[in-house]
């Protein structure tokens, strides 16, 4: 698989968890009080994943960039 395949790959995982993180943010405007905890929890882990996919997909595609070039 080439780096440009491979980075959009990591950019439409990204999009996919976007998704989760707003299904999670729209649970959180209803929540009670002991649940806000968990939300909050669990909507900065899958953040952390987001732009770790992002950052990821970005290195990629500067390597897809690289490797045309130098051929």
């Amino acid at each position: 698989m080439d780096y440009f395949t491979w980075s959009q790959e990591y950019y439409r995982d990204a999009e996919n968890l976007k998704q989760t993180i707003k299904k999670y943010e729209e649970q959180l405007k209803g929540a009670d009080y002991t649940n806000l905890e968990f939300l909050n929890s669990t909507i900065s882990t899958y953040r952390n994943i987001y732009y770790d996919l992002i950052n990821i997909a970005k290195e990629l595609e500067s390597r897809s960039k690289e490797s045309y070039n130098a051929a």
